[in-house]
């Protein structure tokens, strides 16, 4: 699947491939250094790349506010697809690549202009899209509760059970929760 990519130009990275799990957690820690630097991710899984919609991830790639910043584009497939939607809590298995728009500046003076870029960049990119997000790169969940219903989907009920029968006090809280009773 990823062979007409390496034929088209070498890439920068590659990390396709095997990798030990602590290996895969210190990958980008050079380049994401704490403190050093200001980050704003948003993301939203792609149904297709047509033309019109590869023209549009151009046009908002072209006019990120920051030199760090990256319009990152991720393939859904493999393993990920072959596996039922009853059988785990990832709504995106349909979709054929998640978007991610990253915002990473220095300066605090110019934290608006970033996070508008990238909020406005997966708004204007929705109708190519079910809707569904990653919610490892959730901006600030300004969305709410509405983020977390939309990015499991038809699974947000299920879980919804799962939460309130085995967190009921939700102890587990520190990520983008389902609340007990929602």
């Amino acid at each position: 699947m990823l062979q007409p990519l390496r034929d088209f130009t070498q890439p920068l990275i590659d990390f396709s491939g095997v990798m030990p799990y602590v290996d895969v957690q210190a990958t980008f820690d050079a380049d994401y250094p704490a403190g050093e630097m200001r980050y704003y991710w948003k993301s939203l899984n792609l149904t297709s790349l047509s033309d019109k919609a590869i023209a549009r991830l151009v046009e908002h790639a072209r006019q990120q506010p920051s030199s760090h910043s990256t319009t990152d584009l991720w393939h859904i497939g493999g393993v990920v697809r072959r596996v039922s939607p009853d059988e785990s809590a990832f709504f995106g298995r349909k979709s054929a690549f998640l978007l991610n728009p990253e915002a990473n500046w220095e300066d605090p003076a110019e934290d608006g202009e970033n996070i508008a870029w990238a909020r406005e960049f997966v708004e204007d990119m929705q109708e190519f899209s079910d809707g569904s997000r990653y919610l490892n790169f959730a901006g600030f969940q300004e969305e709410g509760s509405e983020l977390i219903r939309k990015e499991f989907g038809s699974q947000f009920e299920r879980l919804t059970i799962l939460k309130e029968k085995y967190d009921p006090t939700n102890f587990f809280r520190l990520n983008q929760n389902i609340v007990p009773g929602a």
